[in-house]
Order: C-alpha cells, then structure tokens, then sequence
C-alpha cells in the first residue's frame, strides 16, 4: 500500500484556457501577449496579465494553452479581463476559445522531474529546449507538459485521469530512490 505521506507530485489549482487560432494573424496574437505570435511549436512564453502570471503553450501550429495558478487573489479579473481581451482581439475572426480548467489537472514535480519521467516517456531529456511546452505520452496517460526551470515540471493531464497518474508518479520515484 502507498504511504499517503509521500507525494512526488503536487496539484496545482489553476485555470487554463484553449486558444485556437490560425497562426498568421499575428496581431492578434500579440494583442494577447508580446512575443506570443513569433513563439514556435512546443515552446513556453511567461507574461503578466492584470496582476497574473501567465504562462502561454504553443501547442500545435493554432493552437495556444494559457494557464496561471489559483489562488489568485487576481483570478476572476484575470479570466473576465483576458476573456474581455481574446474577445476584442478575434472580432470577426475564426476562432475558438474554450475555458479547460475543469478538464484538466495540473501536477507540479519539483527536483528530478526529468529522472522521473524518463521512467514512462522516451523524450531525450539533454537535447531539449528550456522553454519545452508540449504533448506527449506518459506511460499510459496523455499529457501536456512544460518545463519550469533546470529540474522542475509541471504537467496537465485529464482531471478523471489525476489521481492515477499522481501513483504512478510516487512509483516512478520511488524506483530512482532506490537506485
């Protein structure tokens, strides 16, 4: 039986946003953040939004993640301002913006974070970039995950999904532990 003391990963209350967008409106992008429409695939980008750190993904060629932790004493501005913000910004344009903070969980790692994961998902940890944002598969889980740091991790996985994935997190470490 797991010792319920023992946590690798912690969960992160936040809200995360789903911006869909065809990547050459460039102003737009902007709009929302500076930097944000020259930021390439699987990278990260940290602005400050009404008060709030956000940290936006680039998920795939149109598609854009923000997420920024709760509590935020800033929060219920921070999601009206920015929601008020895409609105203004994709007036007339095709888009989709879909709030996604209830179907996704957000775990953080803290040190060996790379050691651990290595345990369930192939990516050469040493070739990639510092600002990493991306999907990919950990073990049996789908994930999306950001690096935070030299050593730290946080990582977005179905919410129904969370608690399973958060044992097999303490397993992983566990096993380094012992090595």
């Amino acid at each position: 039986m797991a010792d319920p003391s023992f946590s690798t990963a912690r969960s992160q209350p936040g809200r995360l946003l789903s911006l869909r967008l065809r990547s050459h409106d460039r102003g737009v992008l902007e709009s929302l953040a500076p930097g944000l429409s020259g930021l390439g695939l699987g990278r990260q980008l940290r602005t400050e939004f009404l008060g709030a750190a956000l940290l936006w993904m680039r998920l795939g060629p149109d598609e854009w993640w923000c997420w920024w932790a709760l509590p935020d004493a800033h929060s219920e501005a921070t999601v009206s301002g920015l929601g008020s913000t895409i609105a203004q910004a994709t007036a007339g344009l095709h888009h989709t913006c879909v709030d996604l903070s209830d179907a996704y969980q957000c775990l953080l790692l803290g040190v060996d974070a790379r050691q651990i994961l290595s345990f369930g998902c192939d990516l050469d940890w040493q070739r990639l970039p510092p600002d990493l944002a991306t999907r990919t598969r950990l073990a049996s889980w789908s994930v999306v995950l950001a690096a935070s740091g030299e050593q730290a991790m946080a990582l977005w996985v179905d919410t129904s999904l969370s608690l399973s994935l958060q044992h097999w997190l303490d397993k992983a470490a566990r096993t380094l532990a012992r090595r």
